[in-house]
């Protein structure tokens, strides 16, 4: 694959992580401007999330049908209206709904940039092109808090928005340019409607792929327990300034992205199987570390480095569990990511509510991201059973 599509498909991914954790240092700010409970701001990430998984589950099995480029631009022209429309939100309803809109564009970017890879690529050079997406894509959420945090204070939450705006117009810029068309080639046969939802149901019929599924989404919903706790965790409970939890924030993206970087570089040697459970395996110690020092009242030096070793593996086990699931039905590819993208982005907007309650403790933190990966990791060994690379 060439390294400006690699690097275009990243960035398609990668305006969702910094929709998502771009404006987390404003999250107390948003709260106080519209006057607002904790809970109901947390309602423009799980929103942002719905929107993603609504627009995952419509657009891939139709690209499967007619192609992905016409698509991925209509995506990307609602994800840039919404952004504007949040930038200027006059009350936390109508912020609601421009984030519900963003997600609605971002989700038909994300789903359609990953269902590009097995179009184009096989096997294992697939799961290395996945890990070094996520590896790339673990650079949005390092730098998009950190900029998050420095831009807080002169500009404001609605500065930030014409920040994001202005990426994707570039995002938009890049799918008219650079993006070719690669989609398009599920079975034909039968009406539109019939294609679309024989695809679905050819995939659901997989149990391999709910593993998959249930690996990869469940491993994402622990991460977003912690996305959408940490800023309160870390500014309420610990002091922090929206600076330096920016800075303990990218901590944890620098090790998400070291651990892709790992998978891609020992993944001919040990194989997608081997990295994905050593993955989860790596993820369960690093949840019951987190448990313990939330139940001890550890100092936040013990916090960050269980966070740590909660977050890096992320990549690993979401990148392998893609790769693997997409390898099954390569030419439903479109379905295939949809539905891990729907599911993904369903789970998410749970858990951030949830993560409401309790006051945001570190406590309820790490219970929820405890079982998130629990389940993560039961789904990677029904998925890996009798499976070879």
């Amino acid at each position: 694959m060439a390294i400006s599509l690699l690097l275009a498909l990243a960035l398609l991914s990668a305006t969702a992580p910094f929709a998502t954790d771009m404006y987390l240092p404003t999250l107390p700010a948003i709260s106080e401007e519209f006057n607002a409970p904790d809970s109901v701001v947390q309602l423009t990430l799980s929103g942002f999330f719905v929107g993603m998984a609504v627009g995952q589950l419509t657009v891939g099995p139709i690209s499967d049908a007619i192609g992905r480029r016409k698509l991925l631009i209509g995506g990307a022209i609602v994800a840039l209206v919404a952004s504007a429309m949040a930038a200027l939100a006059p009350s936390i309803a109508v912020f609601v709904i421009a984030r519900v809109l963003q997600g609605l564009g971002g989700g038909a970017c994300v789903v359609l940039s990953r269902a590009m890879v097995p179009d184009l690529l096989f096997g294992r050079e697939a799961a290395k092109t996945f890990s070094m997406l996520m590896a790339i894509l673990a650079i949005a959420p390092a730098i998009a808090p950190i900029a998050g945090g420095l831009l807080a204070e002169p500009i404001g939450w609605r500065g930030i928005y014409w920040v994001l705006t202005a990426l994707h117009a570039a995002q938009l810029l890049v799918v008219l340019l650079i993006v070719p068309e690669t989609g398009g080639k599920s079975p034909a046969g039968g009406s539109f409607l019939r294609r679309v939802l024989g695809n679905y149901a050819s995939v659901l019929k997989s149990l391999r792929f709910w593993g998959f599924l249930t690996s990869m989404a469940f491993a994402f919903a622990s991460m977003f327990c912690y996305i959408a706790a940490s800023a309160f965790v870390f500014q309420y409970e610990f002091g922090f300034s929206p600076r330096a939890y920016a800075a303990a924030f990218a901590l944890n993206a620098a090790g998400m992205c070291v651990g892709s970087f790992v998978n891609s570089r020992y993944i001919d040697k040990l194989g997608t199987k081997k990295m994905l459970l050593g993955g989860v395996a790596m993820a369960v110690t690093g949840n019951v570390l987190l448990f313990i020092v939330a139940m001890s009242g550890a100092g936040v030096g013990w916090l960050m480095l269980a966070l740590l070793l909660c977050v890096s593996p992320n990549g690993v086990i979401m990148g392998n569990s893609t790769a693997m699931a997409t390898g099954v039905m390569r030419e439903r590819a479109g379905s295939v990511t949809a539905i891990m993208g729907f599911g993904q982005s369903v789970l998410a907007a749970a858990v951030g509510p949830i993560m409401g309650l309790g006051g945001n403790t570190a406590l309820t933190m790490s219970i929820g991201m405890f079982i998130c990966i629990l389940i993560s990791g039961c789904g990677a060994l029904l998925a890996t059973r009798g499976y070879s690379d």
